[in-house]
């Protein structure tokens, strides 16, 4: 009878272990469904054409394990499809929590009383909400936000913050949030004014200092570069974190690829003396046509840029500053071939459409090579190398095309310079495949390629629209802009999951610089911001700096390009992608990949970090699991559990000794 009862209670206990889940296999996992409130801010169009700030009520729910699904609704709707940067949102606070995406569902639902201008303008405090959710952080409710969520982390700018701080004052918010360097804003009063028996309405500007007037009215206006800073402000800075600890891995990776750098730099020149000779070979013939004055006076223009360039590079060559010396040689590679293109143009009316489609060809033949290497797994070091190569290709198709669009000599073979220069720095990009770079043990498989691509492309589209629905009420700086459509438009044409990210990235890059210049944020300023999102993703990649990223930071650092906030913005772009990648696959692989978030070497004014509490995504009061957490009743869940367990064996033994 006691040998019974015993029996009987080892089977209880068993049961009991796997009802509860505490079985082997189960002890990695653990459920969470957490749920977060915020007050948001939006702009609402009146019937006379005015804007008005006005306030809805955010709610999200992160429930894992789950399978990666982002849920979002609105009422009233919004204009615009908020899903794309809903999911950003999603991915970034998984990021920030240490947790695959794909193991939890993201639920977000807005609720307001008016209409709203639609737009991605809170994504930003949507990522804070999903990530205080995943960490099971309470968030300060008196506290206001605005801001677009990017692919990095960072906090891009808006529109209408004026009008959204009133918003905020009138919802008795305590702070409010702004993208870094939008403290001060333009609002337009319309002015009714009587000229004769007509009345004339005109806008009339005028710049706000939001500090000032949120002091006015008892609200603290803070900029926010980035997810990090806007948690650490949201939990009454619970979550903290630091930086550091790549610069060893990006000067070995730098180390690693410095010999091809060398080879690469020797190879554009000769190339550059090569195209210098064929021009010369024709320079003659050129000179006896009816435009012998102009090229002359072009060619001195041409040529004087070229010895700049080469002088530069040879400067940068001698201080070891090898990408730096390659990107300058780069731009005398494009001066060499314009000299070359502009001669034959003259000499042959069909020079330029034939030598256009050579470099098609050439573009064609490359990205073929590019598609059949990328079809099996691969590590971030290749991938990068990839990305790389496929963003240079299409930048050459895109001037390619521009040259045979032109019908002026100099601009045409102007571009179709560009172009056949973009095509030389493609192969040496893919000629870095056979560099001794370092390879990581993450592997990403196609399909994680195709489904990182549909998210990047998807953003593209949602931002894409954003800047659509502003130009018609704010001037955009069209240069930019016609950037971004052209390898926007690309994006939306190409069929595979390695252009789509290429070109997904530099269209968003351009985008981003498009926003920071609308919304007339000093470049100054948003390379700070920028460089504050750069250290916190360098310092995750640490482990695994792919060969891109020394490069760029190299290029940012010397000050030599025009494009240097360009390079900057793509530079955090392409951290966020490979960071995205790991986060995802380490998750998955059971090893979890951590955030010990000193300044990055993007630009020469140093950082300061105020918090001073160090998280490592564990964050300093509780650790996340690889796959799931718990919220707070799941504590006293597994205290019952093992009380349970333990009265159960007691009385085992009691019944085994009598």
């Amino acid at each position: 009878m006691k040998l019974l009862i015993g029996i009987i209670l080892i089977v209880l206990l068993l049961l009991t272990l796997s009802l509860f889940g505490l079985s082997t296999d189960a002890l990695q996992y653990y459920v969470l469904d957490e749920s977060r409130h915020v007050t948001i801010v939006a702009v609402s169009q009146l019937p006379n054409g005015s804007y008005t700030g006005v306030t809805a009520d955010l709610y999200v729910r992160v429930v894992c394990p789950g399978g990666g699904h982002v849920y979002v609704e609105t009422f009233p709707l919004a204009e615009i499809d908020l899903q794309a940067s809903t999911r950003v949102a999603a991915i970034v606070a998984s990021i920030v929590a240490n947790v695959s995406t794909r193991s939890c569902d993201f639920y977000a639902s807005i609720r307001s009383d008016s209409p709203i201008v639609g737009g991605p303008s809170a994504s930003g405090v949507t990522a804070v909400a999903f990530a205080a959710a995943l960490l099971r952080l309470p968030l300060n409710e008196s506290i206001v936000m605005t801001g677009m969520i990017m692919p990095d982390g960072s906090i891009g700018p808006v529109g209408g913050v004026y009008y959204k701080l009133q918003a905020a004052i009138s919802r008795g918010a305590k702070m409010f949030l702004v993208p870094y360097g939008q403290t001060v804003d333009v609002m337009y009063t319309v002015i009714a004014q009587r000229v004769g028996p007509v009345v004339v309405y005109r806008t009339v500007p005028q710049q706000v200092n939001l500090t000032s007037y949120g002091a006015e009215h008892g609200v603290i206006v803070k900029p926010v570069a980035n997810i990090y800073e806007a948690l650490s402000v949201f939990t009454n800075r619970r979550f903290s974190y630091s930086v550091g600890g790549y610069e060893e891995a990006v000067k070995a990776m730098y180390s690693s690829i410095a010999l091809m750098l060398k080879n690469g730099i020797n190879d554009m020149k000769k190339e550059i003396s090569r195209v210098m000779n064929l021009s010369k070979s024709v320079e003659r013939l050129a000179l006896s046509t009816s435009s012998a004055y102009y090229l002359t006076q072009l060619l001195k223009s041409i040529d004087s840029s070229l010895s700049s360039y080469i002088s530069l590079g040879s400067n940068l060559e001698a201080q070891n500053k090898l990408y730096a010396a390659a990107s300058t040689y780069f731009q005398a590679l494009i001066y060499a071939y314009w000299r070359l293109h502009l001669l034959n143009a003259a000499i042959d009316s069909n020079y330029i459409s034939n030598a256009a489609d050579e470099v098609k060809g050439n573009i064609h033949d490359i990205l073929k090579n590019v598609w059949s290497l990328i079809a099996q797994p691969l590590d971030v070091s290749r991938l990068s190398i990839f990305i790389n190569t496929v963003d240079r290709l299409y930048e050459a198709l895109i001037y390619a095309n521009k040259s045979m669009a032109s019908n002026r000599l100099d601009s045409a073979t102007q571009n179709l310079a560009i172009a056949s220069a973009r095509v030389f720095t493609a192969k040496f990009w893919l000629r870095l495949l056979n560099s001794s770079v370092t390879s990581t043990s993450i592997v990403i498989t196609p399909s994680d390629l195709e489904e990182l691509s549909i998210t990047i492309s998807s953003l593209a589209r949602n931002i894409y629209s954003y800047i659509i629905a502003f130009s018609s009420q704010t001037a955009i700086p069209q240069d930019l802009f016609s950037e971004a459509q052209a390898r926007y438009n690309l994006m939306l044409s190409v069929n595979t999951a390695i252009d789509r990210i290429a070109l997904g990235i530099s269209s968003l890059s351009y985008m981003y610089l498009t926003l920071l210049y609308t919304f007339m944020l000093s470049e100054s300023t948003s390379l700070v911001a920028l460089n504050k999102t750069i250290e916190a993703s360098l310092t995750m990649l640490k482990s695994s700096i792919p060969p891109d990223i020394p490069l760029l930071l190299e290029l940012c650092n010397t000050g030599i390009t025009e494009a240097r906030l360009y390079n900057t913005a793509r530079l955090s772009m392409l951290l966020s992608t490979y960071i995205i990648l790991e986060v995802e696959a380490k998750t998955l692989q059971g090893s979890p990949a951590t955030l010990a978030l000193q300044p990055s070497q993007c630009i020469n004014t140093p950082i300061t970090i105020t918090t001073t509490t160090t998280v490592t995504i564990t964050l300093q009061h509780t650790y996340i699991p690889t796959t799931s957490t718990s919220g707070v009743g799941e504590g006293l869940h597994i205290i019952i559990i093992i009380v349970f367990v333990i009265l159960i064996l007691i009385v085992l033994l009691k019944l085994l000794r009598v």
